[in-house]
């Protein structure tokens, strides 16, 4: 990966979190086989991803779940209640005692 490119990439989306998300959903779409927006030459679909960034080849709505928000912080879409990631649900297991190995790995 060229490093000019991530500085490229900078002038596009300057929080470097949201440009690694931005380009990790780009990479895994046209690992899918999404239609490259640059000539597929790079040697990996991450790299084609940051080259398509660098280059501007995004609108702002395509972008506007990378970019910052109000407050600073990234506009995601709020969490599912139904989901069981943010403890939302009404009971909560028991963590299991954690145990250590008594036995030393080289």
């Amino acid at each position: 990966m060229d490093p000019h490119v991530v500085f490229d990439c900078q002038k596009v989306l300057p929080n470097r979190f949201a440009l690694t998300l931005a380009a990790a959903a780009r990479s895994r779409a046209l690992g899918r086989g999404a239609e490259p927006r640059l000539d597929p030459n790079h040697a990996s679909v991450s790299d084609l991803a940051l080259h398509e960034i660098a280059a501007g080849m995004f609108t702002r709505n395509e972008l506007a779940p990378f970019l910052p928000g109000e407050g600073g912080r990234p506009s995601l879409p709020p969490p599912d209640p139904d989901s069981q990631l943010g403890g939302g649900g009404r009971e909560r297991a028991a963590a299991a005692p954690a145990s250590r190995s008594r036995e030393t790995v080289h």
